[in-house]
């Protein structure tokens, strides 16, 4: 990952398709294109793929004070909400085999 001093749209048009381009923590950054994988997924790896598109759907129904809520318990953590609301909806996923609920309620907890 390269630090940019600036992007513009004219660079990311040039550079399509060898350079990604995109902002992390509102600071301009570039990487190398993003190359897919040659080897199949797993049945596993397609399993996950679909629990992490229905995370995003299920995500919709999620009202803006629960999204409120869930950016406040991210506060102080190396992951923004939505990974962490990701990651909550994976696990819950993982633990029980089936897609779980929308997860509208959670309790924080330390370990």
């Amino acid at each position: 990952m390269a630090i940019l001093k600036s992007l513009s749209m004219e660079m990311v048009r040039q550079l399509s398709g060898v350079v990604d381009f995109y902002y992390w923590k509102g600071i301009p950054v570039a990487r190398t294109w993003p190359r897919k994988s040659s080897i199949p997924p797993s049945a596993a790896m397609l399993v996950s793929r679909s629990a992490f598109i229905q995370s995003r759907a299920d995500l919709k129904n999620v009202s803006g004070v629960v999204r409120g809520a869930w950016a406040s318990s991210a506060v102080g953590r190396k992951q923004a909400w939505l990974d962490y609301y990701t990651a909550i909806y994976l696990r819950i996923f993982k633990e029980q085999k089936v897609l779980p609920p929308v997860v509208q309620n959670f309790v924080i907890t330390t370990e």
